[in-house]
């Protein structure tokens, strides 16, 4: 096991990921413990903390505050559960009655379709996120589906081939919320008709670096559209080509969720992840799972935008 002085590592993946034993998230952390979790988190990209038992939404957002700017939702889905913080992000499978959500709900099964392609948290926006954490308060019978999965976007980048490398470091990924939804949702009435290049864009570094560890990243999710100078199927093809190659199943976590009061905190600025789709508990077993982001403030934060037009971003999903 690596060594840590306020809690035990367990890595999970080859390259990245692991769980985190003997932190309880239900007191407050010494400011050693919690810098040494973020040490934890830089270096692994994904951090699962079994029984980590925040008492309420409210410690949990005491603890995201810890690593810098949480976001605020600034309009709630009438579909979805009025929640008492704007910190929380709703990733339940419940409706605005607190009920199962069904197929017929296209408003929050089009979401759900678009959260199962592979993406980095708020990448369409301005400013893009750094860290998410999703807290788990009421799971589905065990073996029913819901598990994450999380792929290693800086080995991805580590093990390209040097031409590609070259290819790719200066390019620019342009990214749009309405690409995944309608890539995820093609027959959709309700984007079907909406033109991307219509809609907000946001532009980021393809190859950007991970600060922290000094690590290029491989920033090609679901939501990015095109590449900036390139003819648009060129482009597209180029992205999903680099996805591809980023989500083989070597650079994969599988993580399941065990027990209520889990949580799992990963950086998006590292990592891409993906909500799995099609679990027996779809439709008939609650999955009350809440999220908070923290805004990205690192160099790359506001990408190649301007700043002025991340008061006005979307939220994150």
């Amino acid at each position: 096991m690596p060594s840590a002085t306020y809690f035990t590592i367990k890595p999970m993946h080859p390259t990245f990921a692991c769980e985190v034993e003997g932190l309880d998230l239900s007191k407050p952390l010494s400011d050693d413990a919690f810098a040494e979790l973020r040490d934890t988190l830089h270096k692994y990209g994904v951090v699962v903390i079994r029984g980590a038992n925040f008492p309420s939404d409210k410690e949990h957002i005491e603890f995201s505050a810890r690593f810098g700017e949480v976001e605020k939702s600034k309009y709630r889905n009438p579909h979805m559960r009025s929640l008492p913080y704007p910190e929380i992000f709703d990733i339940s499978n419940l409706d605005e009655k607190n009920q199962v959500v069904t197929n017929s709900n296209e408003k929050r099964t089009t979401a759900i379709r678009g959260n199962a392609l592979w993406h980095a948290d708020g990448s369409f926006n301005p400013r893009r996120t750094y860290v998410s954490c999703l807290n788990a308060i009421e799971l589905p019978p065990p073996n029913t589906g819901g598990h994450t999965e999380y792929a290693d976007a800086r080995q991805a980048y580590e093990d390209l081939p040097e031409e590609t490398k070259e290819k790719i470091k200066d390019l620019v990924g342009v990214h749009s919320f309405l690409h995944n939804r309608k890539t995820a949702n093609p027959d959709s009435p309700l984007f079907k008709d909406l033109n991307v290049l219509d809609e907000p864009l946001a532009r980021h570094k393809l190859v950007p670096i991970h600060e922290p560890t000094g690590r290029p990243v491989l920033y090609a999710t679901a939501y990015t559209h095109h590449i900036e100078g390139m003819p648009i199927d060129e482009g597209q093809k180029l992205i999903q080509e680099l996805i591809a190659h980023a989500t083989q199943p070597k650079y994969v976590f599988k993580h399941h969720w065990a027990n209520n009061g889990d949580v799992a905190i990963w950086d998006n600025t590292a990592v891409l992840h993906r909500a799995t789709a099609g679990g027996a508990y779809e439709g008939k077993y609650r999955r009350d799972m809440r999220r908070t982001c923290v805004m990205d403030s690192g160099k790359d934060a506001f990408g190649l935008n301007n700043p002025e037009d991340a008061k006005g971003q979307r939220n994150s999903s």
